[in-house]
């Protein structure tokens, strides 16, 4: 007889059931798979509101200020966690897209969803001045699904996402080292440069290859990474040590699995002065693709790139360029592991912006900006132009409106994006 592991367990779970007319209700009992469905989902429930009442305790304790907030600060005179600092922040982020052609009318997209809603906990234990161990949690979080919304998310997708969560030591002096799931050095010292719009990283590796968190290019699972300073330069240096398969389509003999075996990056970031910093990175991923039973085949997996920022007064321009050899899949139907990626593809992206302050009421300022990104390989490529106006607005609102120009291989239309986020 299997053992019920708690009080809830032994309890009996009843929903309730209207009759026909919709006059009178009974509890009637569920079985044990209803059961698992109704606690998950008040699991969820119950998670999402604790968040929420989080994001509003922040929204009155910050006011008009954007920033983390600390829950606990060292010195606190506890004799147990004086040493200790605990911090939350946040981005709530729900937004509408429209792509032109009507192709997504009735989508989950089209009629509002969560669009990249995540929560960050940090915890540091001060060792002394110079040394403390630091853990990070950053879960996303799909809202609409987990409060049951229907018709505005993705049924095939999770209700939470662990987009990152890492561990280690830092030191002012000797620099920071991290294991877990976290961003990649590519990514850290070249592809956040151009991320700054809502279609963004089209024409960068991270995100673009077999998956970001398996191939180790974007948030990448089991990446040990090294970060210091060095005068005007950050030197980033990290470690990706092999993974479990990445199941890429198919069954029986025609199963296609993808294995990361290690890799290794290096990035550097140089600051010229307050407002320009050049940047190149380099990554190197060690993989096979196999298919069944077959033999696997080998990939030395490369990404090369190099990106500028520069924020001279109130503008913004970035630009990034790359080279990705053996990274991106190929584009067809049945690919096999001989040639399931493409040798060389090339990418970059830009961005130029001009912040207007505004200080009227609940408007702070508004940034209009164009953009764009494109990628090119074998005989395929996509070309993205865009324009758009992030509007920042009192308590850590924002909105942000952009259309999307397409010139891609396929033919794929425009796209009108709206996002409302309120960060914390």
């Amino acid at each position: 007889m299997a053992r019920a592991d708690s009080f809830t367990d032994r309890m009996p779970i009843c929903v309730s059931r209207s009759n026909a007319q919709g006059r009178a209700w009974a509890w009637e009992p569920v079985n044990q798979a209803q059961s698992a469905v109704l606690q998950g989902k008040d699991v969820m429930r119950i998670i999402v509101k604790v968040l929420a009442g989080l994001s509003a305790l922040t929204l009155l304790h910050v006011g008009s200020a954007n920033a983390e907030v600390i829950l606990l600060d060292r010195d606190n005179g506890s004799p147990i966690f004086n040493d200790l600092k605990i911090q939350i922040g946040g981005s709530i982020r729900a937004g509408y897209r429209n792509v032109m052609g009507g192709s997504d009318d009735g989508s989950y997209r089209h009629r509002g969803f969560d669009d990249g809603t995540r929560f960050r906990f940090t915890a540091e234990y001060f060792l002394n001045d110079d040394l403390n161990l630091v853990a990070y949690y950053e879960p996303g979080v799909d809202i609409f699904r987990a409060l049951d919304w229907d018709d505005h998310y993705d049924p095939d997708r999770n209700h939470t996402t662990k987009r990152q969560l890492y561990g280690g030591i830092v030191s002012q002096r000797y620099g920071t080292l991290t294991y877990g799931k976290q961003n990649s050095v590519f990514y850290s010292a070249v592809g956040e440069k151009t991320d700054l719009i809502l279609n963004a990283m089209n024409g960068q590796g991270p995100g673009n290859g077999v998956d970001g968190n398996y191939d180790g290019s974007y948030r990448g699972r089991d990446l040990v990474k090294y970060v210091n300073e060095f005068g005007p330069v950050t030197l980033h240096l990290g470690w990706t040590l092999p993974t479990n398969d990445y199941y890429l389509g198919g069954s029986g003999d025609d199963l296609l699995r993808y294995t990361r075996k290690g890799g290794a990056a290096v990035g550097a970031e140089y600051q010229l002065n307050d407002d320009l910093v050049l940047s190149a990175a380099y990554s190197y991923t060690e993989a096979r693709v196999r298919q069944g039973s077959q033999d696997s085949t080998e990939y030395d997996q490369q990404m090369l790139g190099g990106a500028v920022s520069w924020r001279p007064g109130n503008w913004t321009l970035a630009a990034l360029v790359g080279q990705y050899k053996d990274f991106l899949p190929l584009e067809r139907r049945t690919p096999v592991p001989s040639d399931y990626f493409e040798g060389d593809a090339y990418g970059w992206e830009y961005f130029l912006g001009y912040t207007f302050p505004l200080q009227a009421g609940i408007l702070k300022s508004t940034q209009p900006y164009v953009a764009g990104n494109a990628m090119r390989w074998d005989e395929y490529q996509t070309n993205y132009h865009f324009v758009g106006l992030s509007t920042k607005l009192a308590y850590g609102f924002r909105v942000d409106l952009e259309r999307t120009f397409a010139n891609t291989s396929d033919d794929q239309p425009d796209e009108n994006w709206v996002r409302l986020r309120y960060d914390f």
